[in-house]
């Protein structure tokens, strides 16, 4: 510190007591309800400061129980591309992401994460990015598919190896937890045979599933087949 800042300092405490005892000869000349009605003020401006440091340390931390029910509850899902181009609408707002976790920083009881949340040609997009603040450490690494929910609280400006600088949504996160990405789901439709023929209706039941032949032929019965139908 400066000789400015160390003079700056003894000048403020100066003042403020200078300011303090005009404030007690004021206080002792007051009448017995009158201190009690300034203490009784003193004492929830006292109050009302704690609280409001309270919020602004705990307001982010990650919450359990019912609390975290209903907060779950209270987030809603919206696409990379209306909360990048409208951060300053959703600024405050609960909201949730699924992705994979691009990399992840646990730093002092904290954790700071880059998740992906846009699937991209079977794997994730390096563009949709959104930079995720944790107020308590995890065991989730890089490749891991999680499921945040937490507050919008602005950009963060990141760089990507392979995209340069990027600025991006930042989340204030209340809870992450490991989700499975279900894979797509390929429904089977039985084959069935137009024909009354009972050699190819004994062979077409064994053909299930997915499997679509395509312009086959087989010998002694040659056929057509298109479309899993015979032509």
């Amino acid at each position: 510190m400066n000789i400015i800042g160390i003079i700056n300092i003894l000048i403020v405490v100066v003042i403020m007591k200078d300011r303090l005892q005009d404030f007690l000869s004021w206080f002792s000349d007051q009448s017995f309800a009158n201190k009690i009605g300034i203490i009784i003020g003193i004492a929830i401006v006292l109050i009302l400061i704690v609280f409001l440091l309270f919020n602004l340390v705990f307001a982010d931390s990650p919450l359990s129980g019912d609390a975290l029910v209903q907060y779950k509850a209270s987030c809603n899902s919206v696409g990379y591309l209306e909360l990048s181009s409208n951060i300053n609408k959703y600024n405050g707002q609960h909201l949730k992401f699924t992705g994979q976790v691009v990399s992840i920083n646990p730093n002092n009881g904290k954790t700071q994460i880059v998740l992906s949340v846009a699937p991209d040609n079977g794997g994730w997009s390096t563009t949709d990015l959104i930079f995720v603040t944790y107020n308590t450490q995890t065991t989730f690494k890089a490749g891991d598919i999680v499921t945040v929910y937490g507050d919008v609280a602005g950009t963060y400006t990141y760089v990507s190896i392979s995209n340069g600088q990027l600025v991006i949504p930042k989340i204030t996160a209340r809870y992450i937890e490991a989700t499975t990405v279900a894979s797509p789901s390929v429904v089977g439709v039985s084959f069935t045979s137009p024909t009354s023929n009972s050699s190819n209706s004994s062979s077409n039941s064994n053909i299930q599933g997915n499997i679509t032949p395509i312009n086959s032929t087989t010998t002694g019965n040659t056929a057509n087949v298109s479309n899993g139908r015979p032509t």
